[in-house]
């Protein structure tokens, strides 16, 4: 697993793929699916799992992926499931969806979870969900 280039964490990995169906206007992933001609169906891809790292490391999971919509519930529990073992590692998660977080709160003690505000509508809506979240680290990304 290659390192991230990202200041705030060590490695990035999607265990869910394919185009955001949000499509937010600035989201840089889609338009690596469209360059690179990347497959566009939304899928779990059980394989990332093979190559987390073997030493303390942080993790943000979904990087190129919305990961707390609907589409994604059932993939993103197989996620949580998968990742608890994993106990050295801190996996950082991060959506513009905090309304859905409650719904998998309690999260994993090696889960940091963080909402992305890109206004202050976005900050307000943070506040308001993420007191309701448990999780070892809670964070907002501005």
């Amino acid at each position: 697993m290659p390192k991230s280039k990202i200041e705030w964490t060590d490695y990035t990995f999607n265990p869910v793929k394919g185009k955001c169906p949000i499509a937010c206007p600035y989201c840089y992933a889609r338009r690596m699916y469209d360059r690179f001609g990347w497959n566009p169906e939304l899928r779990f891809d059980p394989t990332v799992f093979n190559n987390l790292p073997t030493k303390p490391a942080r993790v943000f999971v979904g990087s190129t992926m919305e990961l707390f919509l609907p589409e994604c519930q059932v993939w993103l529990e197989k996620t949580f499931d998968l990742i608890k073992p994993y106990k050295w590692l801190t996996f950082q998660f991060l959506t513009k969806q905090p309304q859905n977080l409650v719904k998998f709160s309690p999260f994993p003690e090696n889960c940091w979870v963080g909402v992305s505000t890109t206004d202050f509508d976005a900050l307000a809506k943070a506040d308001l969900y993420l007191p309701k979240v448990k999780a070892t680290i809670k964070f907002i990304s501005a």
